[in-house]
């Protein structure tokens, strides 16, 4: 049976609902953390409780109808490792006991990992945050610092820190291009402009927390349970919600079934999912639970589940020579259509320019590729989208 509750706001804000729709983890995981990739979510790394007693050198996956032991991770490093998802690769950064500095990449067509160059964040294990914007991740950690990853040529930059100072427990989130991170110190609530390197500092959240899962929903930042500013306890099971439109929070009437933290977020087919956790007793727990206001979860969520966006199957398919890729779009932004192998090798740019709104189409052909199935990437401002194709010569 699901635990299905509706909770309708005395303020006059919109309907909440809370629901349990996918089965838990099949084992207990906190400080983990996930991403969403081609119809399935990948659960990386995580512990057993707070100390880290055991930790998972794993890869679960959600399949679409249960969880399955996917793969292994070449190291141990991986209480509260940092995960950002780039097209077919998964950038793993940090993890305790002993990599604040590490940067491997995860390949989730070939399942080949690569370590990369290493990160200036030489202290903090865990509690570190990353955002990719236009291929290049941002790490933040709890000292104010700011460090950027090319991803193209391997290189890592300093860019300017925050003056403010946390409590080593970050979380964030990149919203309009822009990125939005909670955790500091003294209830402060901070926004990271990439394309100018500076910080703005928007309204305090309604109590200090930190370690709290952050997603979008209907265009809202939703802070779900936490702790209160550090240490092993979970303090809330309480969601905090900010309004981008007004810089101003309020504490939603919907609660999560216990006081949890270090949870992953997932956004996966419309619902904003938190993904296990460590519990008030400083356990890790196996809970998957779903946040569901009426509407839909995520940006890219919205946008495709709303008709503004689209990404059509191509046809022919399958096709020996030539085929048509069609697609849809809301807004004017650059826009690139991509085609990758099986392994996740980019093999043609068909797409790589600022397209207006509407629907456009593309031929293309596939001369010198040999036949097999191969996947097409439409990504367009904050849209994204892969189907799959299969050459049959």
């Amino acid at each position: 049976m699901k635990n299905l509750f509706t909770l309708i706001s005395l303020l006059g804000f919109i309907s909440v609902s809370f629901a349990q729709q996918l089965p838990n983890l099949p084992i207990p995981l906190g400080a983990g953390n996930a991403e969403v990739w081609n119809g399935s979510i990948y659960h990386f790394g995580g512990s057993n409780n707070w100390s880290g007693t055991t930790v998972y050198p794993r890869v679960y996956k959600y399949n679409g109808t249960s969880w399955e032991y996917h793969d292994s991770i070449p190291d141990n490093n991986l209480w509260d490792v940092e995960t950002t998802l780039v097209g077919n690769n998964v950038y793993l950064l940090g993890g305790w006991p002993g990599g604040p500095t590490l940067n491997r990449r995860y390949n989730l067509t070939s399942g080949e990992w690569v370590n990369l160059s290493p990160s200036p964040n030489v202290s903090q294990t865990w509690g570190i945050t990353a955002e990719e914007i236009n291929g290049v991740i941002y790490l933040f950690n709890s000292t104010g610092n700011v460090y950027a990853y090319n991803i193209s040529d391997d290189t890592w930059t300093t860019k300017t820190a925050n003056t403010a100072s946390g409590s080593w427990d970050m979380s964030s989130i990149l919203f309009h291009g822009e990125i939005y991170i909670i955790g500091w110190s003294n209830l402060a609530f901070y926004k990271y402009s990439p394309a100018t390197d500076q910080w703005t500092s928007l309204a305090d959240s309604p109590y200090q927390v930190g370690a709290c899962a952050f997603g979008i929903i209907n265009d809202l930042i939703y802070g779900v349970g936490g702790n209160a500013g550090g240490g092993s306890v979970a303090g809330y099971k309480s969601i905090i919600v900010y309004d981008i439109t007004t810089d101003s929070w309020r504490i939603d009437n919907l609660e999560i079934s216990s006081k949890r933290h270090w949870m992953a977020t997932a956004t996966y087919e419309g619902g904003l999912y938190v993904v296990g956790g460590i519990n008030e007793f400083a356990q890790s727990v196996d809970t998957v639970e779903e946040i569901v206001p009426q509407g839909t979860a995520g940006i890219s969520d919205k946008m495709a589940y709303s008709g503004g966006y689209n990404l059509e199957q191509n046809f022919p398919n399958p096709f020996k020579s030539t085929s048509n890729i069609s697609f849809t779009l809301l807004e004017s932004a650059l826009t690139t259509l991509k085609l990758y192998d099986m392994l996740g090798n980019e093999v043609a740019i068909l797409v790589n320019e600022t397209k207006s709104p509407g629907r456009h189409s593309v031929d293309f052909d596939v001369k010198g590729l040999a036949s097999g199935e191969y996947s097409y990437r439409l990504k367009s401002g904050k849209f994204v989208q892969t189907k799959k194709l299969l050459v049959q010569k």
